[in-house]
C-alpha cells in the first residue's frame, strides 16, 4: 500500500497533467468536455412567419437546423411551408432529397478523405440550418447562404462534415445552408403534360429561390440582416451561384456571390429537355391520361427509367450508367425561371453590380479557362467587381497524391480543419491558413471586399489577369506565370489514386 505522501504526490502529478490536456485540446479546438452546450425551452428561442423555433446553443453559437422553408408535391413548384401553433424543435438536420447511392462508396480511399454522411432521404427535402452569435438583438449581420456541390445530383448540407456553419459564425456572420430537390426530381421537364408541371423543370432552381425568400423574411430574428446576402458555393453549388446570378426572382435576395470550382458558363436547352422528360415517361409506361402516377411512382423506379432514357440517348457514355441519370438533368434556359444563357449581355439587367469572387484548385487546371471566361463575362455586364484566386495548399495524405484535389479548399473555407483533417491535414499551418482565408471570406461578405489586414486582393482586369493564390505563402499572380503554366501541365496519370467525379 502506498503511504500518505505517494498517494498525494501521484494524485497533484495526475492533476496537472490532466490540466495541461484539457488546456492544450481546448486550445486545439479538439476536446469535447470544453466545450459549453445549452438546450432547453427557453434560451434559444426564435420566432419566424410560420411559428416560433428552439434550437441550442454551443460556445457561444445558436444553431437551428432542419428549418422547414417551402413545401412541394413532386414535380411542381414550392410553396410556403405550413405554420404551426407552439414551439417546434430545429434540433438536427433534415432530409436530403433523394439521390442515386453514391457510387464512390466502393472506393475506400475516397470514402476516407470525404467522410460522406447520405443522410435521410426523402422528396421532402426544402429544409435548412442557421448559425448565429446572437438572435433577437436587433444587430445587422452579414449573411452567408451556402450552396452544396454534387453536380446538380446529389449532395446535401450537411453530406460533409466540415460544411458545419459555427466557425464561420464565430467571426460574426449568420450562416445559413440548405437542401433542396436534385436530378430528376429538381430538373426533368415533363411540362408537355400540362399547366401544373409547368415548372418541373426548373423545381430545383425555385427551391432555392424560396430559401432566399425564407432568409429575407426571416433572417432578422436570427441576427442577420436581409439586405446583406452572400450566396457561395463550390462544384454543383458554384454552378447554382452562377444560376442565381440569372434569374430575376432571386433579383434583390442577395448582394454578392462566391464561386468555387463551379464555373457553369451553359445551360441546357428548353426543347432538349422536354424531350429527355417526355422519354422517360414513356419509360414508365406513363401517358397524357395516366401521368398524375408520376408523383407516387417509388424514386428508385423514377431514377432507373431516366436511366435507362439516358442511357439510350448516350450509349457510349458509361458516366451516366455508373453514377445515375441525375448527373445529366441540371438547369435549363426556360424564358422565365432562367430567360438566358450566363453569357447574354442581357444578364445585366438581372446581376449587374454585384460581385463574385471566383476561383479553382491548383490540382483543377482543366477549370482555369472557365475561371478566366466567367470572369470575363461579369467584368463585361458593367460595373461588377471579380476577384479570381487558385487554392494551391496540398494535402499530404495518400502520399501526396491527393495534392489540392476538388473540395480541398472548402475546410479552409469554413474555417474547418479539425473537421476536414482527413481530407486536408491537422497541422499548424492548415490551421493558420483556414483562419486566414475565412477571415477573407467574411469579409467580402461583410461590405464586398475581401482585403484584410496585411492583404490586398487586386481586383480583375482582363489585360494582366490578376489572381490570388492561396497557400501558406499567398501571392498574387499574373497573366503568364508559372504557376498556369504548372496547373495547364499537370496530369492526371500522375494521382495514384482515383478522383473525384463532382
Amino acid at each position: 500500500m502506498q503511504n500518505h505522501s505517494n498517494i498525494i504526490s501521484t494524485m497533484k502529478k495526475s492533476i496537472i497533467i490532466a490540466a495541461c490536456a484539457m488546456v492544450l485540446a481546448s486550445c486545439c479546438n479538439q476536446y469535447p468536455y470544453s466545450h459549453e452546450l445549452t438546450v432547453n425551452a427557453k434560451d434559444a428561442l426564435v420566432k419566424t412567419q410560420q411559428g416560433t423555433l428552439c434550437g441550442y446553443i454551443e460556445d457561444g453559437i445558436y444553431t437551428f437546423k432542419g428549418i422547414k422553408y417551402a413545401k412541394a408535391e413532386r414535380f411542381m413548384a414550392p410553396e410556403d411551408p405550413d405554420s404551426w401553433e407552439g414551439v417546434q424543435t430545429a434540433l438536427y438536420y433534415g432530409n436530403q432529397c433523394c439521390q442515386a447511392p453514391r457510387f464512390t462508396w466502393k472506393d475506400d480511399a475516397e470514402a476516407f478523405l470525404y467522410q460522406w454522411d447520405d443522410g435521410v432521404q426523402s422528396d421532402d427535402c426544402q429544409y435548412l440550418n442557421v448559425w448565429t452569435k446572437g438572435i433577437n438583438d436587433n444587430k445587422k449581420r452579414p449573411v452567408m447562404v451556402w450552396l452544396h456541390g454534387g453536380g446538380y445530383a446529389m449532395g446535401a448540407s450537411s453530406e460533409l462534415p466540415f460544411y458545419d456553419g459555427a466557425n464561420l459564425a464565430k467571426k460574426d456572420v449568420v450562416l445559413v445552408s440548405i437542401n433542396h430537390r436534385l436530378n430528376v426530381l429538381g430538373f426533368m421537364d415533363i411540362s408537355d403534360y400540362g399547366e401544373k408541371y409547368k415548372y418541373s423543370g426548373s423545381c430545383g432552381v425555385l427551391d432555392m429561390i424560396k430559401a432566399l425568400e425564407w432568409v429575407n423574411k426571416n433572417i432578422a430574428g436570427f441576427g442577420g440582416d436581409p439586405n446583406n446576402v452572400t450566396i457561395f458555393g463550390q462544384s454543383g453549388g458554384g454552378g447554382k451561384v452562377n444560376i442565381l446570378l440569372d434569374a430575376p426572382k432571386a433579383k434583390g435576395l442577395f448582394n454578392k456571390g462566391i464561386i468555387e470550382s463551379g464555373s457553369m458558363i451553359n445551360f441546357q436547352d428548353k426543347n432538349v429537355a422536354r424531350e429527355m422528360g417526355n422519354a422517360v415517361v414513356k419509360k414508365l409506361g406513363l401517358t397524357a391520361e395516366t401521368i398524375d402516377q408520376i408523383q407516387t411512382i417509388p424514386y428508385e423506379q423514377l431514377l432507373a427509367a431516366a436511366t435507362d432514357a439516358i442511357v439510350e440517348a448516350n450509349p457510349t457514355n458509361i458516366f451516366y450508367r455508373l453514377y445515375g441519370a441525375g448527373m445529366w438533368f441540371g438547369p435549363q434556359v426556360d424564358g422565365e425561371v432562367i430567360p438566358f444563357q450566363p453569357t447574354d449581355p442581357r444578364v445585366a439587367e438581372i446581376s449587374k453590380g454585384i460581385p463574385t469572387i471566383i476561383g479553382c484548385n491548383h490540382s483543377e487546371g482543366s477549370m482555369l479557362e472557365s475561371v478566366y471566361k466567367n470572369a470575363d463575362i461579369r467584368l463585361a455586364l458593367g460595373d461588377t467587381k471579380a476577384y479570381l484566386y487558385v487554392f494551391a495548399k496540398p494535402s499530404p495524405h495518400m502520399d501526396g497524391t491527393f495534392g489540392t484535389n476538388h473540395c480541398t479548399e472548402m475546410p479552409y473555407v469554413f474555417n474547418n480543419i479539425y473537421l476536414g483533417r482527413f481530407m486536408v491535414g491537422n497541422d499548424k499551418s492548415c490551421y493558420k491558413l483556414a483562419d486566414f482565408m475565412s477571415d477573407v471570406w467574411v469579409s467580402f461578405a461583410k461590405d464586398g471586399n475581401p482585403n484584410v489586414k496585411g492583404f490586398k486582393w487586386e481586383e480583375y482586369n482582363p489585360e494582366t489577369k490578376p489572381m490570388v493564390i492561396f497557400n501558406d505563402k499567398t501571392t498574387t499572380a499574373h497573366k503568364g506565370d508559372q504557376v498556369f503554366e504548372d496547373m495547364k501541365n499537370l496530369k492526371r496519370e500522375q494521382w495514384v489514386y482515383r478522383q473525384p467525379m463532382y
